[in-house]
This record gives C-alpha cells, sequence and structure tokens, in this order.
C-alpha cells in the first residue's frame, strides 16, 4: 500500500512550487517602492503653479487714478491752509517748486516735503521778480500764499481745465519743458468786471508727475494777466 502512495505524494511535493509562483503572479506587480519622508520644501517649479506676471509699465497709467482727483486734494488742502497734508502731496526728489507767474524759471523757490515753511515763519524770502517792475518779490511765506497762491477760492472756482489754459497773456506757460512727464490741472477765474478789458482774470496751475500708481505734486503755480 505504502508503495503505491509514494509516487502519489512525489508527483504533490513536485506541484507545489508552481503554484505559489502562479499565485505571486496574480496577487503582486513587483517589490514595494517606499514613500521618501516628508521635508516641508516647497515642490519643485515644474510643479507650482506660475507666478503672477509683472504689470507692464504701460498699464500703470490705467491704474492711476485721473489727475483732476489728486489735483481736487491739494487745492482743498491750499483753501484749509493745510501745510501737513499739502507736504504729504510733494514729490520727494523734486520737491514743490512755487512760482509767482506762469513762466517758470531758476529763481523760483523748491521746497523738498520737510523743508515747506509755515505760516508763523517771519522770514522774508525772495520769490522771484515782480512782472513789470522788476522788483525783488521779498515776502513772508504767508504773505507769498496770499498773493501768488490762493488769493482765490480756486477750490470754488468756475473753470476747471486738464492739460490746457483757460487763462493766457503775455507770458507763455513753460511747465511742460521744465517737467516734461508732468500734467497739470488750471483752476480758474475769468475777469469779473467788463471795464476791466478781461485784465484782472486769475489761475492756479497744479503740476504733478507720475509715482507708482499715483501723482506727487511738483509745482504749484500762480498766473494772471500780466505786461
Amino acid at each position: 500500500m505504502m508503495r503505491r502512495m509514494l509516487p502519489l505524494l512525489l508527483a504533490a511535493l513536485l506541484a507545489l512550487p508552481f503554484a505559489g509562483c502562479g499565485a505571486a503572479s496574480d496577487n503582486d506587480s513587483g517589490p514595494a517602492v517606499k514613500e521618501a519622508p516628508s521635508t516641508g520644501s516647497p515642490a519643485p517649479q515644474s510643479q507650482l503653479s506660475s507666478p503672477p506676471s509683472a504689470i507692464p509699465a504701460k498699464n500703470l497709467e490705467k491704474q492711476r487714478p485721473p489727475v483732476t482727483e489728486a489735483a481736487g486734494e491739494v487745492v482743498e488742502a491750499l483753501r484749509d491752509r493745510d501745510l501737513s497734508r499739502l507736504a504729504d502731496w510733494i514729490d520727494p526728489e523734486l520737491g514743490l517748486r512755487f512760482s509767482p507767474y506762469a513762466h517758470l524759471n531758476n529763481g523760483d523757490l523748491v521746497f523738498m516735503p520737510d523743508e515747506l515753511p509755515s505760516f508763523r515763519d517771519a522770514s522774508k524770502r525772495v520769490w522771484g521778480s515782480y512782472d513789470g517792475s522788476g522788483e525783488p518779490i521779498e515776502l513772508t511765506f504767508r504773505e507769498y500764499f496770499e498773493t501768488f497762491v490762493y488769493d482765490q477760492d480756486f477750490a470754488g472756482a468756475p473753470n476747471v481745465s486738464e492739460g490746457k489754459l483757460t487763462g493766457t497773456g503775455n507770458t507763455p506757460f513753460n511747465g511742460l519743458e521744465v517737467y516734461p512727464d508732468a500734467s497739470f490741472v488750471e483752476y480758474h477765474f475769468p475777469s469779473a468786471e467788463a471795464q476791466n478789458s478781461g485784465m484782472d482774470w486769475k489761475s492756479l496751475i497744479v503740476m504733478f508727475v507720475p509715482n507708482g500708481d499715483g501723482w506727487r505734486l511738483c509745482a504749484i503755480v500762480h498766473s494772471q494777466w500780466t505786461i
């Protein structure tokens, strides 16, 4: 009996390895790959979303508010005699030029933001020369302000124009020659009396240069009829 069973047992033992190989082939796709531990480092650049592209310089003007808005705030600061607010608008590199007439020249005084005089400053400065006589304009800051800056209620001027002048006379405006990149807004009071033949008009011209997505004040120009 044992002799008859022996060949069958041997055949069964020889078949076991082949059965194991078949099971592995059905259930295993190969050796397992271990995942690398996380280090907290950013993903490679190729896997990150692209960073926002820089805004082209030509699009900055589209984002910049109208210069009339900046001019309105500056003129309101002048109306309120708020020199602190005015100083905040001054261009930090060019400073603020005060010109008593439409033609800017080397005699104009220029103040950096932290150099703007106060109304209490009693020192007299030469701000240029008077039209006609050529005499020096020697005034305190308050005197100059009341004569060549806010001598009319320009915040309520009937004529406000951007980039063009309503009031013109014998003195040409050369502001854009001095500041080629600037923009300006004119606040104009026409002649009030017919008998004056239009010679008593007055204008205040505020000039700005672009600065990033905003504007900075570079000049306050007084304009009126001149000889």
